[in-house]
């Protein structure tokens, strides 16, 4: 009984909104259903990729339909090979491994959509008063890193530019933390580290000191300055057959990186918010490093982050061909492309770090 009265009031209310003119109020549609994918990091979330989370906290990502599953990474240079044997759809890792893939396998490698890091931001880290001043003077030396270091797996590439016979030089692979590898450095049990100088500073000031007191960089980019660093790269399927996804995601970065440029503070709000053991104040330094320095400062953020220059990726292409003694070198369209990336106009900022408006 109760069933029937309730559907008569119901038709009952119907037939005099019918009456009176007033149209029957239409059912909700449904919104579609976001797009999940996976996006492989390079590591864990730190200042140095914290434009991910804004991205995310402001909801640029589900407004492209997307869902973003984030994975930590286990080092800058695994995240092509993981993409490649893993299903991942997304990664964000070095350039060079991207190129290592595409010789190994073109059709599973990942394809480089948005370059992040205009320079390498690898370093060799020496003590503060070492007698080592410049890139030859790293012959002879014991150099200590993580064995997916992308210092240490583009030290060929260094050692050419630098004149330096990769032979001379003994490497100790050590995947301790970064207090083990700087108390190696101390102790003069190493002469030096393979790192990132962002990274390495992070962990000198994490340890309650300032990096000019501890180390002294010899940075690939004064060295070797053709190599790129971490770039967005997507899934061989993706990139070929879901350009409005690999397009979407892309802009969704974007704002991301754009916002983090001009409120860093913001930035680490959300990274702190989400991992509140982060040190805010460390991770902010770290943020504007790698923007300044890895990102290419000023210059770069006037002309547009996102591309490559095409005679600089053909150099890069042959010298890690030539350097890692490759099978074979990939093409430029094999590692690269442009066509994900928003107008030139949206990945361009005008004034420097945190002084100029969010898009």
């Amino acid at each position: 009984m109760k069933r029937g009265t309730g559907l008569r009031a119901a038709l009952t209310a119907l037939l005099l909104a019918v009456v009176a003119g007033v149209p029957a109020q239409a059912a909700p549609a449904h919104a579609p259903a976001l797009r999940k994918i996976k996006f492989l990091l390079n590591s864990g979330f730190s200042g140095a990729n914290a434009w991910f989370l804004l991205a995310d906290e402001r909801g640029y990502f589900r407004k492209e339909g997307i869902e973003v599953e984030f994975i930590d990474g286990r080092g800058a240079f695994t995240a092509a090979g993981r993409v490649a044997r893993e299903g991942y759809d997304f990664g964000y890792g070095d350039m060079q491994a991207v190129i290592e893939q595409a010789a190994a396998d073109a059709k599973t490698a990942p394809i480089a959509i948005y370059m992040l890091m205009d320079h390498s931001p690898s370093v060799i880290a020496v003590p503060a008063a070492s007698a080592i001043t410049k890139p030859a003077d790293v012959t002879g030396l014991t150099i200590t890193g993580h064995a997916t270091d992308v210092a240490l797996n583009t030290f060929a590439q260094f050692a050419d530019k630098a004149g330096v016979d990769p032979a001379s030089v003994t490497i100790v692979r050590n995947d301790g933390d970064w207090k083990t590898l700087l108390g190696l450095l101390h102790e003069g049990k190493t002469n030096a580290l393979f790192g990132y100088s962002s990274t390495i500073s992070a962990a000198v000031r994490t340890a309650g000191q300032e990096p000019e007191a501890v180390v002294r960089f010899l940075k690939y980019v004064d060295t070797v300055p053709q190599l790129y660093g971490s770039t967005l790269m997507a899934a061989p399927g993706i990139a070929r057959s879901e350009p409005k996804l690999a397009a979407g995601f892309v802009r969704a970065v974007n704002r991301g990186v754009m916002e983090a440029v001009c409120d860093p503070d913001a930035a680490i709000a959300v990274l702190v918010k989400r991992h509140p053991s982060s040190n805010a104040a460390v991770e902010r330094v770290r943020l504007v490093q790698t923007v300044m320095e890895d990102m290419g400062g000023k210059d770069r953020l006037a002309k547009g982050v996102g591309d490559v220059e095409s005679a600089r990726l053909s150099t890069v292409l042959s010298l890690t061909a030539t350097g890692r003694k490759l099978s074979r070198q990939p093409a430029a369209k094999e590692v690269f492309t442009a066509a994900y990336l928003p107008p030139a106009a949206q990945r361009r900022v005008a004034a420097g770090v945190g002084r100029c408006k969010p898009l």
